[in-house]
């Protein structure tokens, strides 16, 4: 009698998996699409996100709220250095920051799908 292999069934992704992943290759696509920090010119490191991922799901992956930083003015920034905060208005303006308040008033359905759009998204990128 021979001995049928069973593999083991497709374990479902999770939201929050799903969004990491989503997390980590927008840091990836961002090294592709930046490559300069916005505020000094240095090598950028990491994308930092205006308004914070926590308090706008709908900007989470929004280009327009992401601001291209290296390690050093990110961490200033997080620190309260009012220079970086000005640096990053100067260079973007009023209307840039106007038209990401009227993003935020928008709600978005958070979904597996929604996820899975963003994922193959970024992954063109990289």
């Amino acid at each position: 009698m021979a001995i049928k292999c069973l593999s083991k069934p497709k374990k479902k992704q999770s939201l929050a998996t799903l969004r990491r992943k989503c997390d980590k290759a927008l840091q990836e696509a961002g090294r592709r699409v930046y490559k300069d920090c916005l505020v000094c010119g240095r090598p950028q490191q990491v994308l930092h996100h205006y308004y914070t991922k926590g308090s706008c799901t709908t900007l989470r992956y929004d280009w327009e709220n992401l601001i291209p930083l290296c390690n050093g003015c990110h961490f200033a920034l997080h620190n309260g250095n009012p220079d970086i905060q000005e640096a990053i208005m100067k260079a973007k303006g009023k209307e840039w920051l106007n038209s990401l308040k009227l993003k935020k008033q928008k709600t978005t359905k958070i979904s597996k799908g929604y996820y899975l759009d963003i994922l193959e998204t970024l992954n063109k990128i990289i």
